[in-house]
């Protein structure tokens, strides 16, 4: 059975800034095929929701649910798997470039 994936606001604010980014410095084209690559590949966790990496940091932590999906080279997103539920909560979409483990702590490590 699939899973629902769901993106929280933060992650959707995430995508926008993103998109924002991409159709200033390369264009609405190309902004356009990168936001459709992205939804395609987030619509595969509905049938593939283990994809991702688990996460190092929350492991330690106790928290297994909690993975990394690389998108191309230079996006990562962070997803939140409920098993019992079927259901991903997409967490954050940032840039490889990005300190993960400062974005890691303001989203996530600080609220558990």
């Amino acid at each position: 059975m699939a899973y629902t994936v769901s993106i929280l606001d933060w992650a959707k604010q995430d995508i926008a800034d993103n998109i924002n980014y991409l159709k200033q410095k390369w264009g609405i084209a190309v902004a356009k095929a990168q936001y459709t690559a992205l939804m395609d590949r987030l619509a595969l966790l509905a049938t593939q929701p283990h994809m991702g990496a688990t996460i190092d940091e929350l492991v330690r932590l106790g928290r297994s649910d909690y993975r990394v999906l690389t998108h191309e080279t230079h996006t990562k997103v962070l997803y939140r798997i409920d098993d019992k539920r079927q259901h991903i909560d997409i967490q954050m979409v940032f840039g490889s470039r990005q300190s993960f483990q400062d974005l890691l702590y303001k989203r996530v490590i600080r609220y558990l």
